[in-house]
């Protein structure tokens, strides 16, 4: 079964005589910042590697901190619309493969741009915290959907469980998807093969009375021992 490919981002080589465009500079920024991290990262480097001037970076996006925020930004909206996007094909389709198509939609973005990844999920700069939570809020939400409807259709009530899972499920596919991007040797179709069916096992082997006792209402002022 084919799978979509990620969008093509890269820059196509400019004219030295042409101005760098603002796609341009945040491009070489990213690569900067992957490669080196925020604090080894300067704007000479950055400068350097858009084949620009540092003036020219300060007049189009200020300091470095503005130029991460600016960086990380695009590259957060980017990744949110790919993910999204491929939820929403999949909406009509069997839970398995809606699993499928969302989780290798993490695994093939990271694969075609791990820069990207390491830059929103590897750095430990917390600028843009907001902004990355904010992505992890999006996905999750569309996970707990899925997850709803897997309860419903066994008979389960939805309760806090359910937030937990898509918790956890994010996070387990996130940090998968991080490794692929720091890995080059690693296929990530195979990857995501792999991790849907860690997923599809998870939910299919969920133990109702843990889910119940989640879901169970605690005393208000009870502690946990």
């Amino acid at each position: 079964m084919s799978r979509p490919s990620p969008p093509d981002r890269s820059s196509p080589r400019r004219s030295p005589a042409a101005r760098p465009t603002d796609d341009e500079l945040l491009d070489a920024a990213r690569a900067v910042f992957a490669e080196r991290g925020y604090a080894q990262a300067t704007m000479g480097l950055i400068a350097d590697r858009a084949d620009s001037t540092k003036p020219t970076l300060y007049a189009h996006f200020g300091d470095k901190a503005a130029l991460f925020r600016a960086t990380v930004s695009r590259e957060v909206a980017a990744v949110r619309s790919w993910v999204v996007q491929a939820y929403e094909t999949a909406d009509p389709r069997p839970l398995e493969e809606r699993v499928r198509r969302a989780v290798m939609a993490m695994f093939s973005y990271a694969g075609a741009h791990p820069e990207s990844f390491r830059l929103m999920f590897d750095s430990a700069v917390d600028e843009m915290s907001n902004e990355r939570r904010a992505l992890a809020d999006t996905v999750a939400a569309l996970v707990l959907g899925q997850i709803r409807d897997h309860l419903v259709a066994h008979g389960r009530p939805v309760g806090p469980s359910a937030d937990l899972l898509a918790a956890m499920m994010v996070g387990l596919v996130g940090r998968a998807a991080m490794h692929v991007s720091h890995s080059p040797g690693l296929d990530p179709i195979a990857a995501g093969e792999l991790a849907t069916g860690f997923v599809m096992a998870a939910l299919r082997g969920l133990d109702p009375a843990l889910l119940d006792h989640v879901d169970r209402p605690q005393p208000a002022g009870q502690c946990v021992t």
